[in-house]
């Protein structure tokens, strides 16, 4: 694993958790948590792609390394949507 492939990885996830969260408007998910939101979930989705995908993506194969980017992308906006989730279930008034 190199430090420019976490790199791609932080700014693929990074971008898609601001468009993720522009599109997908609640309150208290602004564009600074869907940029760190997503960066996380790219991160883990990334790792999660590199253990599935091993052969390929230890090699430094340009499928491997796809696939895993792609693992990324996914990651980032599965986070962003669940963090989005969370926030529009906590707004909600509870009747105790």
């Amino acid at each position: 694993m190199t430090l420019l492939e976490i790199l791609s990885w932080v700014v693929v996830g990074a971008v898609l958790g601001v468009v993720a969260a522009a599109l997908a408007r609640t309150e208290g998910l602004t564009w600074i948590r869907g940029l760190g939101i997503g960066a996380f979930g790219a991160i883990v989705g990334g790792l999660i792609g590199r253990i599935l995908l091993a052969p390929g993506a230890s090699t430094g194969e340009p499928s491997g390394l796809l696939a895993t980017g792609a693992f990324a992308a996914i990651g980032a906006v599965v986070t962003v949507l669940i963090a989005r989730f969370q926030l529009r279930n906590r707004e909600r008034p509870r009747f105790s």
